[in-house]
């Protein structure tokens, strides 16, 4: 186990089955190599390189026969029973072929044409259904690189033993090789099923009871076309094997030419695909994980046929005598890539599919859209070769045009394939602000509870909370008759008490009824009399000056009062007396007028206010009221070093809720100045403005140096549990910092949604946080192709799915190559 996991991402329940698995596809494969060269050079002995064609098509025309079946025995069987019986079916057939070939008949070698591609699509198709059942998207990811690398091993061994063999027997009993190698798969087989775990099994058993759906092959191919991502990827298939067919054609010419001998022919054969599975197997070890880690499946997916393209392109500048060399060279980057990185990345696609469709459209693209694209190449070929007369150098136009089709399918299906992954990741709880906001009026809620409050205490500030509700045109029928109902001893009269008017009413008194617009313009026409104006300021003045403990509703009533004048009345230097009170609810009525008015003297004294516990969230509120004009006041007192810190701390949520790009902007700034006492409030607020706007933008320069700070935290965080948990006596403090680490990782989490989608980071970080295994390698996997790749590197020790002390050796090989990242 240890030997094999310096070389390869295994882990130990993975073991048995992976390494049953690579010697599987070592052995099929190097059965399919050792076939390979035989049914090349026999076609091109008995019917030439212009019946390729015929070949392609024949295939085309009755692989849907063979699809049907397989669909059929795949539906109605045990899948590991269902690929022996086929093992030994495919071994019978090699015997009898073998036998078929002593008759001097040349359409045999059109028939094994056929049987071959059937084969190996079958074969190798059903490889990849075992690796899908045995493992999820993360594993797979881990894996696929060890798996390939089994069938490029077993292709070398197998096109290097034909290649042998040939020297000393014909063509034709290289065939007799064949079966021994697929009876130790056979054997292998039952081994595999023999390493199933206790879970698998039950799983198996389950599936086993339930009764399996009839699905025919034209509801597969309805399943399919319902699916834009397998749709996609059935033209991703379709043009890279057009693509491949008239590069094959193209290759079988110049060898036809070049070697007449059948035997010689066979033999270049076997040693040209024993080096270009050599060169695949390198190019698979040395690159593909490291491509795929590094750049992921976008870039990925592009090489391919980039590369294809430029050596496609250069036909048209080499001479004539070169072209065994350009052929040659094609088509060996074509099958080099097609054994190594594009088979990878192909079975990876697959991997998010449900599992409800995954594998019948697997079989139906593997085996039907595969010979279906060869067949649509072999009319290209009738039409341009036969009929239109190209040669087999402007072939090359063809293929550049399905090179560009190719690459364009390559780029949507990378969007779809992101789409697929956020599929199986399910949001598991909404944020509490958000969802109370969503369901519950907060303002409203305060108002209407006030109201009912100072209906016995104060008249006057019954009336004017009732004014506020008219205003706010949320008066419901059942709000109307809640607040409004009859109380003797108590009349809503206009200003009674705060005037001491004898009785006098400005206002009408509250009826059992409320009618609005009547009351609405009643206490405008009140407010705007001069004579009113002159009554308030003197009364005003009075009750400001007046410090008895039973001044105190006055107070409140005044303080209300002025929140309802013209910003210009003479009455607003009573509320800076009124704010300074030390009677909080004075205070909440004096600040709450003091937003409305939003006059910048009282600013100063409002902030001054957020120090206070009991003062802090009314004074908040009413800064808010004051909106984007007071953003640079805001920014200077969370700027300033000698200020009170409670402040400071209280300053970020209020620029949240005033909710601009500038609020964000000037939070952002600060937080990339590295006020560590102030990190967990800044990230909270730019989080929620983040979620409450989703255009909200941030720039990276600002948020990646906090983003590599908290990084950075958690490792050493992670690194000093490793430190105590070795002692027993520290188990308390180990605890705390595994608290810690939860709360540096929230704010990692927080601080990616500013710069990446934010429900796509909100998915990936409470999958992570509370999900199954199979949730926490989706939200990895999605990571994996949100993320440019030092951020991915840095955050991937902290989150994958890995053991504590391979998570904390990681993270001591990254701590160095992230604090040179913060540098930078």
């Amino acid at each position: 186990m240890k030997i094999m996991s310096r070389f390869v991402d295994v882990r130990q329940d993975e073991m048995a089955s992976s390494i049953l698995l690579f010697f599987y596809f070592f052995l099929i494969t190097a059965t399919a190599y050792i076939i390979k060269p035989v049914k090349i050079s026999l076609f091109l002995e008995w019917l030439s390189f212009e019946n390729l064609p015929l070949a392609y098509m024949t295939t085309a025309l009755m692989i849907g026969f063979v699809v049907t079946l397989n669909s059929r025995l795949l539906r109605t069987m045990n899948r590991q029973l269902y690929i022996s019986i086929t093992l030994a079916f495919f071994i019978l057939n090699l015997l009898f072929f073998w036998w078929l070939f002593k008759i001097n008949w040349k359409w045999h070698s059109l028939v094994f044409w056929f049987w071959t591609d059937v084969f190996t699509i079958t074969s190798v198709t059903q490889f990849w259904i075992l690796v899908n059942d045995a493992y999820n998207p993360r594993q797979a990811k881990r894996l696929v690189g060890f798996l390939v690398s089994g069938g490029l091993l077993g292709g070398i061994a197998g096109a290097f033993l034909a290649s042998l063999l040939v020297k000393v027997i014909k063509t034709e009993d290289l065939l007799l090789t064949c079966p021994v190698f697929l009876c130790m798969g056979f054997i292998l087989l039952n081994f595999l099923r023999g390493a199933k775990t206790h879970k698998e099994k039950v799983e198996l058993g389950a599936a086993r009871g339930k009764k399996k759906e009839k699905v025919g092959y034209p509801k597969s191919f309805q399943m399919l076309a319902k699916n834009r991502h397998l749709v996609i990827l059935s033209g991703i298939m379709a043009s890279a094997i057009v693509v491949t067919t008239l590069i094959d054609f193209q290759f079988n010419n110049v060898i036809k030419q070049s070697f007449l001998d059948l035997d010689t022919r066979t033999a270049f054969l076997g040693s040209f695909f024993t080096i270009l599975l050599i060169f695949s197997y390198f190019l698979h070890v040395l690159a593909t994980s490291r491509i795929l880690k590094n750049f992921g499946i976008r870039t990925a997916l592009l090489i391919t046929p980039m590369i294809l393209l430029i050596g496609t392109l250069a036909v048209f500048f080499i001479p004539a005598a070169a072209s065994i060399y350009w052929a040659v060279s094609l088509k060996g980057t074509d099958k080099s890539l097609a054994h190594s990185l594009s088979q990878s990345v192909r079975e990876l696609l697959y991997v998010p599919v449900s599992p409800d469709i995954k594998y019948r459209a697997k079989v139906f693209i593997d085996m039907f859209v595969n010979k279906f694209a060869k067949g649509f190449a072999a009319i290209l070929l009738l039409l341009f070769f036969n009929v239109l007369g190209f040669s087999v150098k402007q072939i090359s136009f063809v293929i550049v045009l399905f090179i560009l089709i190719w690459l364009g399918l390559n780029w949507m299906v990378t969007k779809e394939y992101v789409g697929l992954v956020k599929k199986n990741l399910k949001i598991k709880w909404q944020d509490a602000d958000t969802f109370i906001s969503d369901k519950i009026d907060v303002d409203m809620t305060k108002l209407v509870f006030d109201t009912l409050h100072n209906k016995q205490r104060s008249s006057v500030l019954y009336a004017m909370n009732v004014f506020d509700l008219i205003k706010s045109e949320k008066l419901s029928p059942e709000l109307k008759k809640i607040i409004s109902s009859k109380c003797d001893e108590i009349r809503a009269c206009s200003m009674d008490s705060l005037l001491e008017l004898d009785g006098e009413a400005l206002l009408p008194e509250m009826d059992d009824a409320i009618e609005e617009e009547h009351i609405d313009t009643q206490i405008k026409e009140i407010m705007s009399l001069d004579v009113y104006q002159e009554l308030m300021k003197e009364q005003i003045a009075r009750i400001v000056e007046d410090q008895s403990k039973e001044a105190k509703v006055a107070k409140m009533e005044a303080a209300k009062v002025i929140g309802m004048m013209e910003p210009s009345s003479s009455f607003i230097p009573h509320l800076s007396r009124l704010l300074k009170e030390e009677s909080p609810e004075v205070f909440r009525y004096a600040v709450e007028s003091a937003g409305k008015l939003k006059k910048r003297v009282f600013v100063p004294i409002i902030i001054a206010q957020l120090k206070n516990p009991i003062s802090s969230g009314v004074a908040s509120q009413a800064l808010i009221e004051f909106g984007t004009k007071i953003l640079g006041t805001l920014k200077d007192y969370l700027a300033d070093e000698d200020e009170n810190i409670q402040i400071r701390k209280a300053i970020p949520n209020i620029m949240f809720q005033i909710g601009t790009q500038r609020a964000a902007d000037l939070m952002a700034m600060e937080l990339k100045r590295g006020r560590f006492y102030l990190e967990s409030e800044l990230v909270e607020a730019l989080f929620k403005l983040r979620s409450k706007d989703p255009n909200i933008r941030f720039q990276n320069r600002y948020i990646e140096p906090e983003l590599f700070f908290v990084i950075k935290k958690s490792y050493l965080i992670l690194l000093e549990m490793n430190d105590l948990m070795s002692d027993e006596k520290k188990t308390n403090l180990v605890s705390d910092l595994e608290n810690n680490l939860a709360r540096s990782l929230k704010h990692m989490f927080e601080l990616l949604s500013l710069i990446y989608p934010h429900e796509d980071i909100l998915r990936a970080y409470q999958n992570i946080s509370s999900g199954t295994k199979k949730s926490i390698d989706y939200s990895c996997e999605l990571l994996d192709n949100l993320l440019k790749r030092e951020l991915r590197d840095f955050i991937f020790p902290l989150i994958d799915d890995i053991s504590f002390d391979d998570r904390v050796k990681r993270c001591k090989k990254m701590l160095k190559d992230i604090e040179k990242a913060e540098t930078s």
